[in-house]
């Protein structure tokens, strides 16, 4: 972890890939998330480089954690080279519900940002899934991160 101004980032180590043997299911980004102790307010930012095996598999980005007494977040993340997906008003965990359809084969960006407070310690973690089964989305390792920072 490095500090920033007022909060930490952590670097994703290593790429994580997903290509579930059934399509749309959701898995973790392994390393790339951040403590949380119960009672205490977050504000976080994952900002998260990531491929697609083809063009037509699209993605979904949300995150899990501890049980939350508060959770608002958004997400947004690459459709095509013109377009985005976007998702408001996020208030529990492993939304959206679906996938896009379509993702760039390389320099896709997703940002799920928000603020949490929890009811328990533990860790918030970036989650991700493909829309096509056994077709790989792949977060970047180097190129993706999260800023959190406790707030209240």
């Amino acid at each position: 972890m490095i500090a920033t101004t007022g909060g930490t980032r952590v670097s994703l180590a290593s790429d994580v890939a997903n290509a579930n043997g059934v399509a749309n299911t959701l898995a973790d980004v392994t390393g790339l998330g951040f403590n949380v102790t119960a009672g205490k307010r977050y504000k976080f930012r994952f900002q998260i480089i990531y491929t697609a095996q083809a063009t037509t598999t699209g993605s979904r980005w949300s995150i899990n954690g501890p049980a939350i007494t508060e959770l608002v977040y958004r997400s947004h993340y690459t459709l095509s080279a013109t377009a985005r997906t976007f998702n408001e008003g996020l208030g529990a965990y492993s939304l959206p519900a679906a996938s896009n359809a379509s993702s760039l084969a390389a320099n896709n960006m997703a940002v799920i940002e928000g603020v949490i407070k929890c009811s328990a310690p533990g860790n918030v973690v970036a989650r991700f899934a493909s829309e096509i089964l056994n077709s790989a989305i792949t977060a970047k390792a180097g190129l993706s991160f999260v800023e959190y920072e406790a707030i209240a």
